[in-house]
């Protein structure tokens, strides 16, 4: 079953149209939805343009009240296309097919590197650089759009998706509500080491345990562990207040800071971060909520010092790597 895509701010408002040109990216617009920036890696495999499989990627923006779904996408290139997620399990990341994903009112949709993406199966012919592909993307309420995807080379995706190929050096301004009303400002903790972690309070693995290796990590820095901040991030909103985040946050250590906020907030920090998240189901109806699943460390002058993966984000490494940011 589909999920929702990484949450992104809306775009500007943009003309109604077919297809909209002049800033910097093809548009195409219909009955409120607006898509852009769309565009497919170029293949690096070898053998048969049928045997090769194409990842197209995009950004979708619902400028209307209503929210809509996009329920399936087609190409007269593929003889099959699938929107799938990338998910973390067992210290690999698996793609899951992905049946619908939902776009709120005045919210955007990015499928991007790290999220959700639609592949192209079974192709007709060979693409380059430099080739468009045809797609129709159909939604639930918006009915049939037809788009085109520019194929670029693999190492120019990032940019063409207006992304960074990583955080910023200096991570940008973060900040996030406290249960308490306050606020957390990630400014604010210039000084001391910052550890942040994305996830939810109903994650059934992975949360818990990364949470539980900070608590661990935090016990083997001894009297260093005052200059550090151990912060958790909620990836679902819609259930996590601010003070439901800071007493799961809590219940691994009562130093830890857990944070929630509004969906313009969490959406910056999220993109702070190039952080990816998208709700979908279990097979037996229950939400999960898949996301990147980084360890971020923050170094004492606000730049980013490390990026540890998920699957090596064990206690060793994560007591290495704050070590090495608190320095002498």
């Amino acid at each position: 079953m589909i999920g929702r895509g990484a949450r992104f701010l809306a775009a500007a408002c943009v003309p109604a149209c077919v297809a909209c040109r002049g800033s910097g990216t093809e548009r195409f617009a219909q009955n409120g939805i607006v898509v852009s920036h769309v565009v497919a890696a170029e293949p690096v495999a070898a053998g048969a343009p049928a045997e090769v499989a194409v990842a197209v990627y995009f950004w979708i923006a619902n400028e209307g009240d209503a929210p809509d779904t996009l329920v399936a996408v087609e190409s007269p290139l593929a003889a099959r296309a699938q929107v799938h997620g990338e998910m973390p399990s067992g210290g690999m990341t698996m793609m899951v097919p992905v049946a619908a994903v939902p776009v709120a009112g005045h919210e955007m949709v990015r499928l991007a590197p790290g999220g959700l993406h639609v592949m192209l199966e079974g192709l007709a012919r060979r693409v380059v650089a430099g080739d468009t592909i045809p797609l129709v993307l159909v939604f639930r309420r918006g009915g049939r759009m037809s788009v085109r995807a520019r194929v670029v080379r693999y190492g120019d995706l990032q940019a063409a998706l207006g992304m960074a190929a990583a955080p910023a050096a200096q991570v940008p301004s973060v900040r996030l509500a406290r249960s308490d009303g306050g606020v957390f400002d990630l400014a604010e903790q210039r000084g001391k080491v910052v550890v942040v972690f994305f996830g939810y309070t109903h994650c059934p693995d992975l949360c818990p345990l990364t949470l539980a290796n900070f608590a661990w990590a935090r016990r083997r820095l001894g009297a260093r562990a005052d200059e550090v901040r151990f912060v958790f991030v909620t990836v679902d909103p819609r259930r996590d207040s601010p003070a439901m985040a800071m007493a799961y946050a809590r219940g691994f250590d009562s130093s830890f800071i857990g944070l929630s906020g509004d969906s313009a907030a969490l959406t910056k920090a999220q993109q702070a971060f190039h952080v990816a998240s998208w709700v979908s189901h279990d097979s037996a109806g229950n939400v999960l909520v898949a996301h990147s699943a980084s360890v971020f460390v923050v170094g004492r002058d606000g730049a980013l010092a490390r990026v540890i993966s998920h699957s090596e984000a064990d206690v060793e490494r994560i007591t290495a790597a704050i070590t090495e940011a608190l320095g002498a």
